[in-house]
Parts: C-alpha cells; sequence; structure tokens
C-alpha cells in the first residue's frame, strides 16, 4: 500500500500521539523531574501492550513490561527483546526493566473441572485445598528458567508481581499462595545470582545481531496481526523456534527498517507480515539483493519472495506436542540456514538457549536451559510442563583463542580449540541459566592498594586492579566482592558486590569519627576466577588510652558527693 495511505496515516498518529498515554506519561515525568530531586525515577508498564510503533511511555526513564510464564518460560525473551526495540526508538538515555508475574491464570494452566463432572483421577493437593483459586502461584522452576532468559539480555531492573501468590497471607484475595517452593526459589536467585552479578550486568551491553524479526505495523493495522505484548500466536512461537535454532534474534519495527535500512543483518525473518508499505518493499528487495535472506510464510505481501518459506502452526494446548513442533520447526530452519548461515556462538543442544553480550573483546556467554517435563503441580492438566530436567552441552565459540571462566561459581573453565574454534562444555541444572566471561588474556591475580592508615573522620582510597600475568588489568567488566571488617571484626560500610570497569574498582571510604580505632582488615574476591587479595590499615585512637582514671583516697569511697 502507499505509505501515505490514509488509514495508515490516521493510526500512525493515533498509537504515537492520539490515545494521549505518551505524552501524559511524558507530562507526568516531566512534572516529577521538575522537582529537582535526583532521586526520582520513572517507568511505565505494560509498555509493549501496544502497537508496533516507537514511542510507548514517552519520556520515562524506563520502559517495562509483565510477563506471564505459561507455557513456556522462554517466552519472557521475546517481550524483553520487544522492549528493547521499543527504547531504541525512544528519547536519549531510556531504559529497559522487565518483570515476570508471579501469579498463573488457573484457566491457562490448571483450570477447574465443569460443574456437574466428577474430579479429575489425580488432583494436586492445592486443587482440593483452594478449589476455587483463579489465580495461583507460578512453579518455581518457570521462576528459574524466566529469571535467567530475561537477565541474560541488557536490562537495568527485575520485577515480581503477585505478593498474595508469593507467601502466605492473613486476608488473601484472588491471588492465591499455592506453591510452598516459589519465595525461597525467588530469594535463592536474589541472593547467589543478582546481588553478586548484578552490578557487573548492568554494565555489559547487548551486541548487535545478524539476525532480525520484523514485527509490521502495517500488517497488525490492516490485517489484525502482532502480538501485543503477550508474546503469543504464529509469530510468538516463530520467535521460541529462533531461539532453538540457536539464534539471537533483534525485533524491528517498520520505522527501524524505512529510517535505518538493515545494513549489518544477515537474515530478517516475516512472519505475519500481510501487507507491507511500498518504500518497505523496496527496502526488503534491495537487502535481498545485496545478499540478505529472508524468512517468510505464506501469509507474506506477495510483492516479497521469501529465501525460506514456513507454514504457520498452531498451538494444541498440549504442552509436550507443541513444543516438538517448535523443535522441530527450528531443525528444519538450522537445514535451511546453515548452507550460508555461521553462528558466532552456539550449543550443541536446541534445548539450551544461548545469548551473547560483549564488552570490548571479552564476551559474556548466557545459556538457559528449557529442558522441561510434566510435575504433580499443574502437569495433570497437560497444559504446562512445569518441571526442570538437568542438560548437559558443548559450547562453540567462534574465535581463536580465549580464556573462559564461570562467574556464577567463580571458577575457570577448561577449554580445546577445534578448527578455529573454542568450546568447552557445560552443565546446567533443572531450568537454570550460566553466564561464562570469555577474555583474551588469562587472570593471574588481584592487585590491592590502599593507605596504612587513616585517622578518625578521614577517608581512604581502596584501588583493586584484576591483572594479568604482565601486570596489565584485563578488559572486561568484573564482578567483585569487597569485606571491610572493623577492628572488631564487624562487616563495615561499602563493603558489597561491586564490578570492576576494565579489570579497575576504585572505593572511597569513609572512617566516622566514632568508627572504632585499630587495625581494619580488607579482602577483594574477583568472581571469575575466585581469586582474592587481602589487605589491612590502622586507624589510630586517641593519643592516651585507656583514659586515665582520678585515684580516690582509701576511706572515702562512701563519701558524700557534692551535687553537681
Amino acid at each position: 500500500i502507499p505509505d501515505d495511505h490514509p488509514i495508515l496515516t490516521y493510526y500512525r498518529w493515533y498509537w504515537k500521539t492520539g490515545d494521549g498515554w505518551p505524552a501524559l506519561n511524558t507530562a507526568l515525568h516531566r512534572g516529577l523531574k521538575s522537582t529537582g530531586r535526583n532521586d526520582l525515577w520513572t517507568f511505565h508498564d505494560p509498555a509493549v501492550r501496544v502497537a508496533s510503533v516507537y514511542g510507548s511511555g514517552g519520556e520515562v526513564d524506563y520502559l517495562s513490561q509483565w510477563t506471564y510464564s505459561y507455557p513456556a518460560p522462554i517466552r519472557i525473551g521475546l517481550a524483553t527483546d520487544e522492549l528493547l526495540a521499543m527504547a531504541r526508538g525512544g528519547p536519549p538515555g531510556q531504559q529497559v526493566m522487565k518483570m515476570t508475574q508471579i501469579i498463573w491464570y488457573r484457566s491457562q494452566t490448571a483450570p477447574m473441572p465443569k460443574k456437574g463432572t466428577p474430579p479429575p483421577p489425580y488432583q494436586a493437593p492445592w486443587e482440593k485445598e483452594q478449589p476455587d483459586a483463579p489465580f495461583i502461584t507460578i512453579a518455581p522452576m518457570h521462576l528459574r528458567e524466566a529469571f535467567w532468559t530475561k537477565i541474560a539480555r541488557p536490562i537495568q531492573g527485575i520485577m515480581y508481581h503477585g505478593w498474595q501468590s508469593l507467601v502466605k497471607t492473613d486476608a488473601p484475595g484472588s491471588y492465591r499462595f499455592t506453591h510452598p517452593q516459589t519465595q525461597h526459589e525467588l530469594a535463592r536467585l536474589i541472593r547467589q545470582v543478582v546481588r553478586p552479578l548484578g552490578p557487573t550486568l548492568r554494565r555489559v551491553p547487548g551486541v548487535p545481531s545478524d539476525v532480525a524479526v520484523l514485527e509490521s505495523f502495517t500488517s497488525e493495522m490492516f490485517a489484525g496481526r502482532g502480538t501485543y505484548g503477550w508474546c503469543g500466536g504464529w509469530l510468538g512461537d516463530l520467535v521460541h523456534a529462533l531461539m532453538y535454532a540457536q539464534l539471537q534474534p533483534d525485533i524491528l519495527f517498520d520505522e527501524t527498517i524505512l529510517a535505518g535500512g538493515l545494513d549489518g543483518y544477515k537474515v530478517l525473518v516475516m512472519a505475519d507480515c500481510d501487507v507491507i508499505t511500498r518504500k518497505m518493499a523496496e527496502r526488503l528487495k534491495a537487502f535481498q539483493a545485496a545478499g540478505g535472506w529472508i524468512v517468510g510464510d505464506d501469509r507474506l505481501a506477495p510483492a516479497i519472495h521469501p529465501d525460506i518459506l514456513l507454514k504457520p502452526t498452531r498451538r494444541t494446548g498440549r504442552a509436550d506436542h507443541d513444543k516438538q513442533v517448535l523443535l522441530d520447526l527450528a531443525a528444519h530452519l538450522r537445514q535451511k540456514l546453515d548452507v550460508r548461515y555461521t553462528r558466532y556462538f552456539e550449543t550443541d543442544d536446541p534445548q539450551v538457549v544461548p545469548y551473547r553480550r560483549r564488552v570490548k573483546n571479552s564476551d559474556y556467554l548466557f545459556l538457559v536451559n528449557d529442558h522441561r517435563q510434566y510435575g504433580e503441580y499443574v502437569g495433570q492438566h497437560g497444559l504446562v510442563m512445569e518441571n526442570g530436567l538437568p542438560a548437559t552441552c558443548n559450547v562453540t565459540l567462534r574465535r581463536p583463542a580465549g580464556f573462559v571462566y564461570d562467574l556464577v561459581e567463580s571458577v575457570p573453565v577448561a577449554t580445546h580449540t577445534d578448527h578455529g574454534a573454542l568450546r568447552f562444555p557445560a552443565d546446567l541444572e533443572p531450568c537454570a541459566g550460566r553466564v561464562f566471561l570469555v577474555t583474551d588474556r588469562a587472570i593471574d591475580r588481584v592487585a590491592l592498594t590502599h593507605p596504612n592508615q587513616v585517622a578518625r573522620g578521614g577517608s581512604a582510597r581502596l584501588n583493586v586492579t584484576v591483572v594479568d600475568t604482565q601486570g596489565k588489568p584485563i578488559e572486561a567488566t568484573l564482578p567483585v566482592r569487597v569485606d571491610i571488617r572493623d577492628a572488631e571484626g564487624r562487616l563495615a560500610e561499602f563493603s558489597g558486590y561491586y564490578a570492576a570497569v576494565d579489570g579497575q574498582l576504585q572505593i572511597t571510604l569513609d572512617i566516622a569519627a566514632n568508627d572504632p580505632f585499630g587495625a581494619w582488615t580488607l579482602e577483594v574476591r574477583e568472581l571469575a576466577s575466585g581469586r582474592k587479595a587481602r589487605g589491612s590499615f590502622m586507624v589510630p585512637g586517641p593519643e592516651v588510652w585507656p583514659p586515665t582514671q582520678k585515684r580516690i583516697p582509701r576511706g572515702a569511697a562512701n563519701a558524700v558527693q557534692p551535687k553537681g
């Protein structure tokens, strides 16, 4: 259709301006910022529960979106990628957070028996105890996998919704507490992953992909397509298959391609793209003429001839069957693509999903284990496979050399090279994730410098450098744990987890006027190789200690003391 088609023009105006939300969010954001306070930040969700045009959320600091993990937790990756796409077209500096719903719709996971029908042969304990529960607790394995899927991406915050489904409360409403382990799994992830690695992961950017998926606004308006933030339908399922095919696709909007073209991309996936504009057709044909491949379906606008043609699938509601269909689709895609497309990073198991980020020449490799089976919580209904299974895979990274570190376990990983690629094995717990750091140079030690003495009321600068065998800082952002203990052995302020950018970290330690005097100790542990450095410094006490006391004359102990 023409780019200035009047209906398309109207809907562009409506979704970017006419419905009022972007302008309202911007006005609220500016009003709060006008107070002069620098500790306020604004966010908008659900930011991608809209048509695929830039502008959702207006000028807020963060875009966010809530996502339900069923039927497959890796679906949260699509919603996160949509947020990243939306933020790329937002104001400079706009960032992304991601929320997982603690609640599950009962109707989508474990439907209530129809009135007048006998109960099924097996019911989970919660179904017997709370037969009228409309919203239940997310399964802990789903929460775990969704967590790893979203933090693999370059987001700045995580959120969770559904307190009454997470913990037992005195007055539950429609949200019901039906799984006691979920709260402990969330707490474990916060303690073992978010706190140690969060400062580092927030400083590790994403990498440009060479594979993209078009979410066509024109087709959304004229053919009723689009995910609208729900991650469902044929388009959502195809993105699942792309993940199983070991691809890391960017999400693109019409605006993205019309403004910047498709430079840097080798493959463009066009599902549910029934209607496109003339300028879009020109860009797509130029992309193909330059050697780019288009993956399309039988709904694709007839002006475009796909290099790979797919037939849309539809979920049956049987989780194991539907997942196998997507795995078969992923295998078919690999067979077609691999004749001319090579992945930089992949695993040999389609259900161990890779994602990569990068700082300079250092790669950050995330793996998410999507092996699952039915359990006793909701599996009896067949809609969701809620239990995880362990997985072992081999990882291939097409770089000639490197040193690999497991950032969760804080240990180096043995590798070997084969045909110019770096390879190593990985074991993953059920529905768990891993993040590996790959550097050009091996970590040799942690260097720690600090003053020998700091007066009460003074400050000290601690300098931490993670270095190689030549004493040069490692060119990566590294997680570091710093423990500062005062003279009485208590963990002091400024202890905690940090990110050593380019292998370096500086901490200014303020000693309060009433802090304990004596020997303070320092321990720094970098969380890639696990190497440590220790030190100490003195906080001088008073010149005379203990304080002198007046000698009381013998026989005067019971004397009456004068008032005052």
